[in-house]
């Protein structure tokens, strides 16, 4: 059956300010046509309806002082997502396009749309190209990033009981599976079938969210031993059933499911807060604050809060009080570290960065008091001390990362411990993440994602075992160094990993003041009011959220003050000038 019917009409009347919207945020309206056509048979029902309307009624936008709404961040009222053209009809086209740049890479999500159309296709049909499905899918991406809807991504996948390591998703789950399962959906809530059971490993999470959150569909959880591990409506069948199994795979049928339940699975609080499977995945949903550090690290983090609580607390209050030593321009033993620019940044320091921790991090509130006992010491003494506590943690965890090459045993280089997460990398990672979020302000409900702090993590891994062998003090300029006096388009890139799960490496210059990836935008505030020439000499505040930088329709991924060296010739720089900036801004 073809995509395109005998009803499509020959001609069709588009409104010049649709025309403008479309155009500035590269969406081609065919291609929106043919995603209305296809997932129309999604039918969201009416709390996902409700769900959708909170989302797009509650995007962020924040204005500069330039007139006429041409320079706006977020979600400006001109962007596209609020045009009625993209709403006419139905939200399940729109829906789907967010859903997919929430969880998964934009990439694989557009490969995603790309195999549904080539399934459904008829001979005569036109089908979009690849890039205009990204593009349709890159311009409503980081909709969703403040909802529900990713905490419940990563709630499904917290019940998933094995361990999980998974690097290149398409050589594991092609997109096409993935086109296959959510058409499998649609044959439910479409009402060709009345109930499909998903048999997967944790991919299955996603399509799990979907039929929760927007098709409000009662859906039952199993293990693959038959304990029942979640169960959205308790008197009624299930129209999907999901059933985890061990090996990376994702099957459907539409058979009627009976299950012998095993029991319902009955966690302890400690397995509740602390997960001992390690999910590692290029795929997956958002962990709130308050919870993060357990959620994402599990049994690692509570080595580190319980059995060696004494010097995990010691370590980051000893580092916080060299750091206020290296700001106020002491330690000459890191005399490349010292950076009297972080005066200003009070909250990456002694007393600051504790509290950085504490507001980020609630969970490490506990730890204030021996925190701030560290602080007292000398800069001399501080350093002591970090030494000593982390060869206390590096004893305990003894893994192929923080082990000295000499004392490792065959075949341990570079491996982590049974509970996942090298502790003293760990430990390194929070000290990290302080410094990076010191000088940052994130929109309200938007919250990392698992992915983004595992690399996040992985990246101090690196760095680790650069430094293995040197050292103290080289070992600790070349693990915090780069964080400590990170240059611009570094914290950039810093704060949009920790939300989207990748890094953006392209078009990155050093003078990058603003960049959206994946849906999310990070860019310094002075870009709202000034930015004076006195701001260079401090750490310039970034503000963390969804959505692009926006000039009138027009939607741009990057934004550099004053001209970009070395730019190609044949991918250009749009310049824009502005009376409140002190040069020209240049766009792309």
């Amino acid at each position: 059956m073809p995509i395109i019917g005998d009803d499509f009409p020959e001609k069709i009347t588009v409104y010049s300010g649709t025309l403008r919207k479309f155009t500035g945020a590269k969406v081609d309206p065919y291609a929106r046509f043919v995603g209305y056509i296809l997932l129309k048979p999604l039918n969201i029902a009416v709390q996902g309806q409700r769900n959708v309307n909170n989302a797009l009624g509650n995007l962020p936008v924040h204005t500069s002082v330039a007139p006429d709404e041409k320079l706006l961040f977020g979600w400006g009222p001109l962007h596209v997502i609020h045009d009625k053209v993209v709403h006419l009809g139905s939200y399940e086209h729109l829906s789907v396009m967010i859903a997919l740049g929430e969880s998964f890479h934009e990439t694989y999500g557009a490969k995603v749309l790309w195999e549904l159309t080539k399934a459904a296709a008829g001979p005569d049909d036109l089908t979009p190209h690849f890039s205009q499905w990204k593009s349709n899918l890159h311009a409503y991406s980081g909709a969703f990033s403040a909802t529900d809807f990713g905490l419940l991504v990563e709630e499904y996948i917290r019940l998933y009981p094995y361990p999980v390591n998974i690097q290149m998703l398409d050589a594991v789950f092609p997109p096409r599976v993935i086109a296959d399962a959510l058409s499998a959906l649609m044959r439910i809530t479409g009402g060709e079938e009345k109930e499909v059971t998903f048999t997967g490993s944790a991919i299955i999470a996603w399509i799990g969210a979907i039929a929760e959150w927007l098709c409000d569909l009662q859906i039952t959880i199993y293990d693959d031993n038959g304990e029942q591990l979640r169960k959205t409506h308790p008197d009624r069948e299930p129209q999907v059933t999901m059933i985890f199994v061990k090996n990376p795979s994702i099957n459907f049928s539409f058979e009627p499911h009976s299950q012998n339940a095993a029991g319902i699975a009955d966690l302890s609080l400690v397995d509740h807060t602390y997960p001992a499977a390690v999910h590692a995945t290029p795929f997956g949903g958002r962990v709130a604050w308050q919870s993060l550090l357990p959620r994402v690290f599990g049994r690692s983090f509570h080595i580190l809060d319980h059995e060696e609580s004494k010097s995990f607390g010691t370590m980051i209050g000893s580092a916080a009080r060299m750091f206020e030593g290296l700001a106020l321009g002491k330690g000459h033993e890191h005399i490349e570290l010292v950076s009297t620019k972080n005066q200003s940044n009070t909250a990456s320091y002694g007393a600051g960065l504790v509290q950085t921790l504490g507001n980020w991090f609630p969970e490490l509130r506990r730890f204030q008091g021996r925190m701030e006992r560290s602080l007292k010491l000398t800069h001399d003494e501080a350093s002591t001390s970090y030494v000593e506590q982390l060869s206390k943690i590096r004893a305990a965890c003894h893994c192929g990362i923080c082990t000295s090459k000499d004392k490792l045993q065959p075949g341990q280089e570079g491996i982590p411990p049974t509970h996942g997460y090298c502790l003293a990398a760990l430990t390194e990672t929070i000290i990290s993440l302080g410094l990076s979020l010191s000088r940052m302000t994130v929109a309200a409900r938007l919250y990392p994602t698992r992915t983004g702090i595992q690399n996040y993590y992985l990246g101090q891994v690196s760095k680790r075992l650069e430094a293995r062998g040197s050292h103290w003090t080289e070992h600790f300029k070349i693990v915090f160094g780069t964080e400590w006096n990170a240059p611009d388009a570094r914290r950039l890139q810093n704060a949009v990993q920790m939300f989207t799960g990748s890094r953006p490496a392209k078009d990155t210059p050093e003078n990058l003041v603003a960049i959206s990836h994946e849906g999310i935008c990070a860019y310094f505030v002075a870009l709202e009011t000034s930015h004076k020439a006195d701001q260079e000499q401090q750490v310039k505040l970034i503000r963390v959220i969804s959505g692009s930088i926006n000039v009138g329709e027009k939607l741009f991924d990057r934004a550099c003050l004053g001209q970009v060296d070395g730019a190609d010739p044949e991918d250009p720089w749009e310049e824009l000038r502005y009376d409140h900036l002190p040069q020209p801004l240049f766009c792309k």
